[in-house]
């Protein structure tokens, strides 16, 4: 009869003694919560800013064409005329060519078909818009998903844009690519083969010839 009143005494303290635990222990993680987060999340807001900043310029048709052009002028070249497999005349032609059908790509790519489609492809899919063809590229079927969605709209207009672009290549790689990267690839020979005969020794150029 007497242990029963001392158990429940016990059990009473010890119950006490946990709850402030647990009080105290809220209590201090509460605070860390309140304090932390915060400024991790005005950080991560920043960040998450900045990194969409540099994703609408850089999903932009003609930046993604130009960044792959620097890509491919910064290592294709260089490869060819570190081919150990052709003589050395060869691979300068190589490094040339190569250079010229770079820079002949990117900047029609850019300038000529990706930035104009683009930019057409803006001014065509404007909900906003009060010309006749400014929804002119936009699915009747999806507008109500585009009208609510900014994302969508974007990326439509990536994948689009892209998708014309791709398309003209296919008439510009002959009408404009091909004859410039001919003149660049005979412009960078003249200019090479010029500094390499200044280079020779008075006369040296004679006494080969």
């Amino acid at each position: 009869m007497n242990i029963q009143p001392i158990n429940n005494s016990v059990s009473m303290q010890g119950g006490q003694n946990n709850n402030a635990w647990n009080n105290l222990k809220n209590s201090v993680v509460q605070k860390i919560i309140d304090v932390v987060p915060e400024h991790t999340h005005k950080e991560s807001a920043k960040k998450l800013e900045k990194w969409n900043k540099i994703d609408n310029w850089v999903s932009k048709p003609a930046q993604n064409r130009g960044i792959m052009g620097a890509t491919a002028i910064l290592t294709q070249p260089f490869i060819d005329y570190n081919n150990k497999k052709v003589d050395e005349e060869t691979r300068k032609m190589a490094f040339l060519n190569r250079l010229a059908v770079i820079l002949a790509g990117t900047s029609v790519g850019m300038f000529i078909v990706r930035g104009p489609i683009h930019t057409l492809t803006e001014k065509m899919t404007n909900l906003k818009g009060k010309s006749k063809f400014s929804k002119a590229l936009l699915p009747k079927k999806f507008m109500n998903e585009i009208a609510e969605n900014e994302k969508f709209l974007k990326n439509y207009r990536v994948a689009l844009s892209t998708s014309l672009a791709v398309a003209t290549c296919a008439i510009t790689n002959f009408l404009l690519d091909a004859p410039l990267t001919i003149f660049l690839t005979n412009l960078f020979h003249d200019k090479l083969s010029d500094k390499e005969k200044k280079a020779l020794p008075k006369g040296q150029e004679v006494k080969n010839g």
